[in-house]
């Protein structure tokens, strides 16, 4: 019976090390696997935040019949866009059978956390987030600049980066705004 006992416990003092081993390889394992899925969904976050604030902002300016753009003071890459356009709502007014024609204005803006935010002109005021607080990556806009082409074309360009893997995304296009009237560069 004794040696049957002394048996057991240099088993266990054998095998315990070794469990710990394949333990501490399996977290690692784990934690690298996690943390490499973390910073893919970081990336692909700032890819498709990049790609629909890019799109959303082309949306309203191909329907623009002007543009404002404004530069912010002291901020050299990022400006603020003022989109102005006709737009026919289901309340229209309508003056001895003809439609009043209303202009309705969305507004993009950097705020000063660099994200970018949008509202209407009836929105009292109040800008909505579009970029930023994702839960698998935060990003920042770092650059959001735009150039007149030609009376009705608009080039845009904007760069993000994401805060939870540090990488950046550059990405640009021309819009043409058969509507515009005019294109004007402001300064606050």
């Amino acid at each position: 019976m004794n040696s049957e006992k002394g048996f057991v416990l240099i088993e266990f003092v054998i095998a315990l090390p070794l469990v710990l081993m394949l333990l501490y390889g399996l977290s690692q394992s784990t934690f690298t696997i996690f943390s490499t899925a973390k910073s893919q969904a970081a990336d692909y976050v700032l890819e498709v935040e990049a790609q629909d604030a890019l799109t959303r902002i082309v949306e309203d300016l191909r329907a623009a019949s002007s543009v404002e753009i404004k530069k912010r003071f002291g901020d050299k890459d990022i400006y603020t866009l003022i989109i102005n356009y006709h737009a026919i709502r289901y309340n229209t007014i309508v003056d001895a059978g003809r439609i009043v024609d209303i202009i309705d204005t969305r507004v993009y803006r950097v705020s000063n956390s660099y994200k970018l935010q949008a509202k209407r002109k009836d929105d009292n005021g109040n800008f909505n987030p579009m970029t930023g607080g994702n839960f698998f990556g935060d990003t920042v806009i770092t650059s959001l600049q735009y150039s007149k082409l030609d009376e009705k074309v608009l080039r845009i360009e904007l760069e993000m980066e994401s805060l939870a893997t540090g990488q950046s995304i550059k990405i640009s296009t021309a819009v043409y705004m058969p509507a515009c009237e005019k294109i004007e560069f402001l300064s606050l």
